[in-house]
């Protein structure tokens, strides 16, 4: 074992959150080494302590549908390739997605729109959403760069937090500019919405000082929620034949996200995305589900909702809320 490492990795047991260097260092190991499965069991055990061996989920509806003009290269809704046709999620119908959500166990939904939205149109839904679904199911939002009194109209609505990311490579493989990211994030802060935010996409061609440059956004700001997103490789996109990282590459990421925020008091989530046990085991507490529980029975993917969702991207079915169930338990997450 490598004498730095081991001395990093035993900081971090007892409590020191790594540097941005020392995350550059980890970030550089071999995804498949003994020094890198030994990051992720380290991160795993602090976890566990740090957030009582608790394990969440929580839910997202793609309410509003178009092709994008910031034509980000990664993404199924860029308008220079996408096949996709407009349409929307109709009030009733994401209320009743909201509920299945709730009676799954969903810590709260996110009611994702395009980058370019109506605004109003979207304020309008958050506030019917709210008042008709239950108390306990967090209303959160995920949209483009809007401004401070735009934020306060939303947590007015019942928005208590909110997705946003500063991506990797932004500005280079999307047509939007990290300071208006950055400065949106701001926004939601001063409105007092809780920032859950990610480190993502990442490919396999992002380099350790890459990763470590994003990953700070989210050490050096207030989130409540970090983790990392794997890309998926998308079908005519300009970065489809860049591949996708592997599970462990992910955990590995995950990891060092993990041990570099263990000072930061506000925070409650580690995330992973897409779910995964290897995530789950490697700091995680926190996965997503794309729909509800199912209609059918416990065991039945339902994709007959409307809106999007990854599973698009993925080709693949719906995860449920029985799903991210299933794994945290199996994971041994002894409160979910």
């Amino acid at each position: 074992m490598n004498r730095q490492i081991e001395e990093i990795l035993i900081n971090a047991k007892y409590g020191r959150a790594i540097t941005k260097e020392e995350a550059v260092f980890l970030l550089s190991l071999d995804e498949n080494s003994l020094e890198a499965a030994l990051l992720r069991s380290t991160a795993n055990t602090v976890s566990r302590e740090r957030f009582h061996n608790n394990g969440y989920h929580f839910g997202q509806i793609g309410v509003a549908m178009s092709s994008c003009t910031a034509n980000c290269s990664f993404c199924f809704y860029a308008d220079a390739y996408t096949q996709i046709e407009p349409s929307t999620v109709s009030v009733d119908e994401t209320i009743s997605r909201c509920e299945r959500f709730a009676v799954g166990g969903s810590q709260g939904v996110y009611l994702i729109s395009m980058h370019h939205m109506d605004f109003d149109w979207y304020l309008n839904l958050c506030a019917t959403v709210r008042k008709r679904i239950p108390d306990n199911l967090e209303l959160l939002a995920n949209v483009g760069d809007i401004s401070l009194q735009q934020w306060r109209e939303l947590k007015a609505a019942g928005i208590t937090g909110a997705y946003h990311a500063s991506r990797i490579r932004e500005g280079i493989d999307t047509r939007l500019k990290p300071k208006q990211r950055i400065k949106t994030i701001e926004n939601m802060l001063e409105a007092g919405i809780d920032w859950y935010n990610l480190c993502e996409p990442v490919g396999p061609e992002h380099s350790p000082e890459e990763l470590a440059e994003q990953i700070w956004i989210g050490v050096e700001m207030p989130c409540v929620q970090h983790g990392a997103l794997q890309r998926f490789p998308v079908p005519g996109s300009p970065l489809y034949s860049k591949g996708m990282i592997s599970l462990q590459r992910l955990g590995q990421i995950v990891a060092v996200i993990a041990l570099a925020t263990l000072n930061k008091k506000e925070m409650k989530y580690i995330s992973v995305m897409l779910s995964s046990h290897v995530g789950l085991f490697s700091g995680a507490n926190v996965i997503y589900s794309e729909t509800g529980e199912p209609l059918i029975s416990n065991k039945a993917n339902d994709n007959s909702a409307a809106g999007f969702t990854s599973a698009q991207w993925r080709q693949s079915n719906e995860i449920t809320t029985y799903d991210c169930r299933q794994m945290l338990t199996s994971a041994g997450f002894s409160n979910i």
